[in-house]
């Protein structure tokens, strides 16, 4: 096979490949995903077949981008050696590609806790009751568990680092069906 015929195919691969990742892209605001998360929300088969479906497409997708690169890149082979110069541009793209992708996974990272604080903030939670989840939303805002610490100890640095222990101290002072009374103020209902 000729160098001509390699980047054709390798472009077809390119194209197989971006569809596949489109196909599987779900479009759905993280607020909506944390309360499907926390059954805030109903929740449907639908979502774990649909779920499977988007894991194979991202695999396929880029199976198929790589095979097309690879194939793109193998076609020009001779002349990659006589111009070191285009590699070495290459390699610098990889590089800056590799960067951006470390400072969107910090952001991720800040907006995933921003939006788990909101959550909390306007969702009750049992804290104590789900120890499990609550080490690992306590490993996400980076509040270290240790042997000597109680299930109550715990979740109260968690609930803190959330924002949500006012609240809960308020429901303990006035504890009435998620009513909030305030001095010189009438009943509302707790959001």
């Amino acid at each position: 096979m000729g160098p001509s015929e390699l980047a054709v195919i390798g472009l077809t691969c390119n194209l197989v490949g971006v569809f596949f990742l489109a196909n599987s892209i779900i479009f759905r605001r993280p607020r909506k995903v944390i309360e499907e998360f926390f059954d805030v929300d109903k929740r449907s088969l639908a979502t774990v077949r649909d779920y499977a479906l988007n894991k194979i497409q991202v695999i396929l997708g880029f199976l198929f981008l790589n095979a097309g690169f690879v194939l793109q890149a193998f076609s020009h082979r001779a002349s990659l050696v006589e111009h070191w110069k285009v590699v070495l541009v290459g390699v610098s793209i990889v590089v800056v590609a590799f960067l951006f992708y470390l400072g969107g996974a910090v952001y991720s990272r800040r907006s995933f806790r921003r939006y788990l604080r909101e959550f909390f903030r306007h969702h009750p939670w049992d804290f104590q009751g789900n120890m499990a989840l609550t080490k690992e939303i306590g490993a996400l805002l980076g509040i270290p568990h240790t042997n000597d610490t109680t299930v109550e100890d715990y979740a109260h640095r968690v609930r803190t680092a959330l924002g949500v222990e006012a609240r809960v101290t308020e429901m303990k002072r006035y504890p009435s069906a998620g009513v909030e009374r305030r001095p010189g103020r009438n009943l509302s209902v707790m959001r």
